[in-house]
């Protein structure tokens, strides 16, 4: 949003200095909101090098699409262009933003069709974008990572104060508790401080103890609303009581003393620990010690690409047909909705999310503008507001990203005097078209159901636990920093797992949502069981055991069999589930060889459970199929 009223300010300027309109200017305004939304290195260098990348895509795009005036060439060469970002952006890094920039800043020209005459303009509005959003970045708002981690942390106490506070309301209406969200919400802000530790000074190697303490947090919350959940009862019982819960709950978000002792002691004493790993310095010389190993390759596939550009050319197709000259709604909508979508679900899911967000946009927009009656500096005043709600819920909502969307469209067309009912029903009408678009080209060109993507995502997170099982259970000293980084990668393979199976949320009530139900279960309880391994690990470690007993060696043992017959190509589990189970680690504790052997007979049960789930097709929807 500064980036935003500092370039508008900038541009003014020089084009009352020198005579000319602020529409000459236009790129500039999306090369400096890309530059602040899409670049978020804490390194000047890198950031300033990516800054540069993306203003130079930015320019050459809108340059080229301005000197193809012949509509079907312009379209043509859209269509490719999309195709190629599509496949450019699975290799990840600048490939990203930079991809974002050229797919935009083409469409400005195509739809600006700016005289050629004034292309110069166009490019010191480039230049004039990318230095007001490096002015942000370094000086407005600087990326300042330990400021950062430190709220994060924060984050992590008070919705642990919640959590408790939460449990203790249930007892006191002698209710099972729901800590579904709460959990939820203490997961969320561990991994938003995991994720940070590198952009940390020396990167998360550098900072082992705060990696532990975090994954250690996540453990006992974990732990905490497990038993809970299967034992209620224990509520008001003498481990846990309503007092304790409350008094823990006020300290936590009161940051007053924690208590030492009771049933809640080991939850005080992982807070303490975290906040005492935060204050440490960098151990830089651990971290250049370990040798990162090579990144895994990235499993590139032409089919996102060929996906991204029929969608694309049937949305034109059709967006044009409607109207000549919105056409590029529809090709948005798809833009948008092949972003990070991999199979027909994930299609199907975005396209209803893009539609349902367009259509409340359009209604609110349609009220605000009725309320604002012409009035052009308030109009103006709002939309770096609805921009700022539109990156915002960029990484929040996807209903709500394409709803403040639809708001700033519907300002800026009441801000040059061309909103009109009809002009916003067009937009619901094009953002249909491209929806149904990519629905067609999902479902018929190069298709991949949900279950297959699934059943891919369940075989990396299954790689990823027996990676954490290996580095944990070496006979000789643990290697803790190694065990950092295939914690790291376990956490982020499950996260892509629970996204495989988010389309089954738009199917309320249906047998579709009891199976996404059931699989989120068993990913927290293997989630769960994975961290107290790594914490039972770290404890023998700390005593002093530089080899793990036998017990604890078999049962990883068993483990490794169990995910080896998961992970056979083809393998359909049909097991039934038992009753023999382990219940959730109780908060007291204190036998690391115990613990490490229930947690795997716990894995090894869960990751059977999803594999059945996911593989078992007597059990799983028809919703499962598309």
């Amino acid at each position: 949003m500064f980036a935003f009223v500092l370039t508008m300010a900038v541009t003014a300027s020089i084009g009352g200095l020198f005579g000319t309109p602020i529409t000459a200017f236009l790129i500039a305004f999306p090369v400096t909101v890309f530059c602040c939304a899409a670049i978020s290195d804490d390194e000047t260098k890198a950031r300033i090098g990516k800054i540069l990348a993306l203003s130079a895509s930015a320019g050459a795009m809108f340059t080229l699409s301005s000197l193809l005036h012949t509509d079907w060439v312009n379209h043509l060469v859209f269509v490719l262009l999309i195709g190629t970002v599509a496949y450019a952006r699975q290799f990840g890094g600048p490939w990203i933003p930079v991809g974002l920039a050229a797919n935009v800043s083409y469409f400005f020209g195509a739809f600006l069709k700016p005289d050629t005459q004034m292309l110069h303009w166009q490019w010191i509005g480039v230049a004039i974008g990318a230095v007001c959003a490096l002015i942000v970045h370094q000086l407005v708002v600087p990326h300042r990572p330990w400021r950062r981690m430190r709220w994060a942390v924060s984050s992590i106490r008070m919705r642990m104060g919640a959590m408790l506070a939460q449990a203790a309301r249930c007892a006191e209406k002698d209710k099972p508790p729901r800590l579904k969200r709460e959990l939820a919400r203490v997961a969320t802000a561990v991994t938003i401080a995991e994720n940070e530790l590198d952009n940390l000074e020396g990167g998360r190697l550098a900072h082992r103890p705060l990696a532990e303490a975090l994954l250690s947090m996540l453990a006992l919350a974990e732990r905490f609303a497990l038993q809970f959940h299967d034992h209620p009862e224990r509520i008001a019982g003498s481990n846990a009581s309503q007092r304790e819960l409350e008094d823990l709950s006020r300290a936590l978000m009161h940051y007053t003393p924690l208590p030492e002792e009771g049933a809640l002691a080991p939850i005080a004493s992982g807070i303490d620990q975290l906040e005492e790993a935060l204050a440490l310095p960098p151990d830089l010389d651990a971290a250049k010690s370990w040798k990162v190993p090579p990144s895994a390759p990235k499993r590139v596939q032409i089919r996102y690409g060929i996906q991204s550009a029929a969608a694309a050319a049937l949305a034109i197709v059709g967006g044009v047909m409607l109207s000549p000259g919105r056409w590029y709604w529809a090709v948005i909508t798809v833009f948008v909705m092949f972003t990070g979508t991999f199979s027909r679900g994930q299609a199907l899911a975005k396209s209803l999310q893009r539609v349902f967000g367009t259509l409340a946009g359009i209604l609110v927009a349609m009220g605000v503008v009725w309320l604002l009656r012409g009035n052009t500096h308030l109009t103006l005043a709002l939309m770096p507001l609805a921009i700022f709600c539109v990156f915002y819920a960029f990484i929040q909502s996807y209903t709500w990203m394409a709803f403040w969307i639809t708001v700033t469209v519907a300002l800026l067309f009441s801000a040059t005097g061309r909103f009109s009912d009809a002009l916003m029903l067009l937009r619901l009408e094009e953002t249909a078209i491209g929806a149904a678009a990519g629905i067609i080209v999902a479902a018929f060109v190069l298709p991949k159901s949900t279950e297959s993507h699934a059943r891919e995502q369940l075989n990396d997170l299954l790689d990823a636990t027996n990676a954490v099982l290996r580095t944990a259970m070496l006979e000789g000293p643990l290697d803790r920093l190694k065990l950092t980084a295939a914690m790291h990668d376990f956490t982020a393979k499950l996260a892509n797992m629970r996204d495989a199976i988010e389309p089954l949320r738009i199917f309320p009530g249906s047998q579709a949502t009891g199976q996404r139900d059931k699989i989120t279960r068993q990913l927290v309880l293997t989630s769960y069981w994975v961290h107290e391994i790594a914490l039972a690990v770290r404890q023998l470690d700390s005593a002093g055991e530089e080899q793990l007993p036998s017990s604890a060696m078999e049962g990883a043992k068993r483990l490794e069999a169990v995910i080896g017959r998961l992970r056979t190509p083809g393998h359909n589990e049909t097991a039934e589930d038992t009753d023999d189970a382990p219940q959730p680690l109780p908060r007291e504790t204190d036998n690391p060889t115990q613990a490490i052997t229930t947690a795997c007979e716990g894995v090894a049960a869960t990751v059977t459970s999803v594999a059945r789930l996911i593989t078992d097709r007597s059990i799983y929807s028809r919703a499962f199929r598309f």
